[in-house]
């Protein structure tokens, strides 16, 4: 099994002068993460992993905007740079459906989700369908246009859900032949900034991130149909100030997601908001289990497998693994590595 961690020249804490990036890969070996090697691509801001296991795709963070493929050799995790396609504007997201066929990818700023085909070889084909958001929010500088932030394909690779940060919006999208067709949208309170989207198990169940919120939205759902159930707030009651979350993740009956400190300027961040909350799922709704400090500064991304979660710290340059112990986080290891902004893992 290889865990590959997204990086990019930026960082909020670190001095990342002369150092290397694009995507990082490690071996997983019980808590530890061993490097097998650096794939060098621009500001690799999001990785997606084909279903076969046989090609990573990464996001490319960049003003004009790009995708790029690789080839995973199976033995030794090494990624094989297999060929590139424009976004045209700055994607944040990309996600493979179930088949292979299709590679999904959201442009954060110029509010838009793109449709590519993914032919055999792995390669990315030409553009075959786009979308453009439209609509504003509350927040009158981060909410003045779409910022579709991710997109998430339903269990049943039916329905592409994409949480608009922008507009307080998720769309949906049916995946149709070679194209994405409008579905529906379901609204979230105003301010919310949605961000990233897990399904439970079932599917029968849903849950969005809000990040300028720093709440967990539930959902019941079918059929590309969402029904909201319950919002919880992820931060202390009585913290003031800052609020920030960025990531979520469902493992059985227990849900994780992250709270972040920016810390770009000004006084020190309020403690606590570097942290993982967890939740146990009941009928849908989400009961509180626990929070503690996430191991690191400004937890951007976390992917689970097994009883391993992994968290990677965008200011600190690491990556914390965590062992789930009936549920509960419990920190097993500390992984160095620079600006680490994504986690993807490949059986």
């Amino acid at each position: 099994m290889f865990l590959y961690a997204g990086t990019f020249p930026r960082a909020y804490h670190a001095d990342t002068t002369d150092v290397a990036f694009g995507v990082y890969g490690f071996r997983v070996a019980a808590d530890a993460l061993v490097p097998v090697g650096l794939a060098e691509t621009p500001r690799a801001g999001w990785v997606a992993a084909h279903p076969g296991g046989r090609f990573l795709y990464v996001a490319n963070e960049i003003p004009d905007g790009g995708v790029s493929a690789f080839a995973v050799d199976p033995d030794t995790g090494a990624l094989r740079p297999l060929n590139s396609r424009p976004t045209a504007a700055t994607p944040c997201h990309c996600t493979v459906d179930a088949t292979g066929r299709y590679l999904l990818v959201s442009t954060f700023h110029g509010g838009t989700v793109h449709l590519f085909p993914l032919g055999a070889d792995g390669r990315i084909g030409p553009v075959l369908d786009s979308r453009q958001h439209e609509g504003a929010s509350v927040h009158p500088r981060r909410q003045r246009s779409p910022h579709p932030h991710s997109v998430t394909l339903d269990p049943e690779n039916r329905f592409a859900l994409v949480p608009d940060l922008g507009t307080d919006r998720v769309v949906v999208y049916e995946l149709g032949h070679d194209k994405l067709v409008p579905a529906g949208e379901v609204r979230v309170a105003p301010g919310s900034g949605p961000r990233h989207l897990a399904f439970d198990p079932g599917g029968e169940f849903v849950y969005l991130v809000n990040e300028m919120a720093a709440t967990v939205t539930a959902f019941g759902y079918h059929a590309g149909n969402l029904r909201e159930l319950q919002t919880v707030d992820l931060l202390p009651e009585g913290l003031t100030g800052h609020r920030s979350a960025a990531a979520i993740a469902v493992h059985g009956r227990f849900l994780y997601a992250t709270t972040r400190s920016h810390g770009t300027s000004g006084p020190p961040p309020e403690p606590g908001l570097d942290s993982v909350v967890w939740f146990e799922i009941d009928r849908g709704r989400l009961m509180f289990r626990g929070r503690k400090p996430s191991g690191g500064a400004i937890p951007r991304s976390a992917v689970l497998r097994g009883e391993r979660l992994y968290v990677a710290h965008q200011g600190s340059g690491t990556i914390v693994t965590f062992r789930l112990e009936a549920g509960e986080p419990v920190p097993a290891g500390v992984t160095e590595t620079p600006v680490p902004v994504c986690l993807q893992i490949i059986e």
